[in-house]
């Protein structure tokens, strides 16, 4: 691999890793993207140019806000999702030095997959915003997409062009992505006689599917099982479950308008929010949760108005006591305590989709040869 290649893509990487901070924040809360300067969850200052450098800014800022009168904590997950990325538009380039247009490709499609990866673990949901416009570039660049030619192809139709075969090829894998999770969605909600699944890991698997084709769908899934099995069996063991459990909206005096957040947890009669705005101590509120039907495999969302107070108010960090809470709130309230214990699928989809595209052959020679014979070598004994 071109060191002067390999230094693009990383630098190119942090990046589109620092704008893909701003979409996992303001995509889910319906923000806009490109208008708005970034600014300070907490103080609302604007953030300088020479305060936006990916990594570099948040070690010389030591984790903080420059604002002196704010000095709110800045998370660590900012410099992670720079580098997180850098090292993945490293590992494309690395996937296909000799196509740079397919590693640019798969570079694109990396981005999406962390942008899909941290909003479904703050909202529990997959905007539709990154996965329908992603199916439709996988499948009308499918020609540059190496993955869509021999020898990755899993089938071809003989007479055919080159470009015509990858058409045929994407749309397969877009087909058997979307249709194998709806398959076990509609399975599972016939048995469980409640919707089982989100229509967003559809459209995840098909965007998958629409890149690596339809044979890699199907390891993507495998992997995403396997990861999903290992990652969920160690939290439920351990007892350290991200509690981010609902849709939360508070209205009060202080507040210019309505602040909605997706991580907010209940103990008992309050609420602890996260990334919340500077508000003082006995301000009056009033609280929204909604809880997606999919977190409680439930028939519809769940939603709970109730009055509230600023109990303290920490490091971008609220406390609020909930007033008035009746018998069937209480109940409520239990369900939306308890509703973190429901691992959002849609990470792990994305870890097999990423695998599968940057390991094409290995993860096929692992899962058609090594494993196999591995299994055969335990039934027989080594013989």
């Amino acid at each position: 691999m071109d060191t002067f290649v390999a230094v693009i893509a990383f630098l190119a990487g942090l990046n589109i890793g620092s704008f893909l901070n701003v979409v996992i924040w303001r995509l889910p809360r319906g923000e806009m993207m490109a208008k708005k300067r970034s600014h300070c969850p907490q103080c609302g200052a604007q953030i300088a140019w020479y305060d936006n450098i990916p990594v570099i800014s948040w070690i010389l800022l030591r984790g903080r806000c420059r604002n002196p009168d704010c000095k709110a904590r800045i998370s660590a997950r900012y410099p992670l999702v720079e580098l997180l990325t850098a090292v993945l538009f490293l590992l494309a380039v690395r996937a296909y030095p000799d196509h740079l247009a397919t590693a640019g490709l798969i570079a694109a499609y990396l981005a999406a997959l962390v942008a899909i990866t941290f909003i479904d673990l703050d909202h529990r949901i997959i905007p539709d915003k990154i996965s329908k416009p992603g199916m439709a570039i996988a499948f009308l660049l499918a020609p540059i997409n190496m993955l869509h030619h021999e020898p990755l192809m899993w089938f071809s139709v003989g007479g055919l062009k080159p470009a015509l075969n990858a058409y045929i090829h994407a749309g397969a894998g877009l087909a058997m992505g979307a249709g194998v999770i709806y398959t076990i969605r509609f399975v599972a909600s016939a048995i469980l006689r409640k919707e089982a699944m989100g229509l967003g890991d559809v459209k995840l698997l098909a965007l998958i599917g629409a890149v690596v084709g339809p044979l890699n769908a199907l390891y993507s899934l495998a992997i995403g099982c396997l990861g999903g099995a290992i990652v969920g069996g160690v939290m439920a063991f351990v007892g350290k479950l991200r509690p981010m459990p609902c849709r939360l909206e508070i209205t009060g005096r202080d507040l210019e308008e309505p602040a909605v957040f997706g991580r907010a947890k209940v103990r008992g009669d309050h609420l602890e929010v996260h990334d919340a705005p500077s508000l003082k101590e006995g301000a009056k509120l009033r609280v929204k949760l909604t809880l997606p039907m999919m977190r409680i495999l439930a028939e519809e969302d769940e939603t709970l108005e109730l009055k509230g107070r600023v109990a303290s108010a920490g490091d971008r960090t609220l406390r609020v006591a909930l007033r008035d809470v009746q018998e069937a709130d209480a109940d409520v309230l239990g369900l939306f305590e308890r509703s973190y214990k429901y691992i959002p699928f849609g990470p792990f989809l994305a870890l097999g989709g990423a695998v599968t595209a940057l390991y094409a052959h290995d993860v096929h020679w692992l899962l058609t040869e090594w494993y196999p014979a591995f299994a055969r070598s335990l039934v027989t004994g080594g013989c």
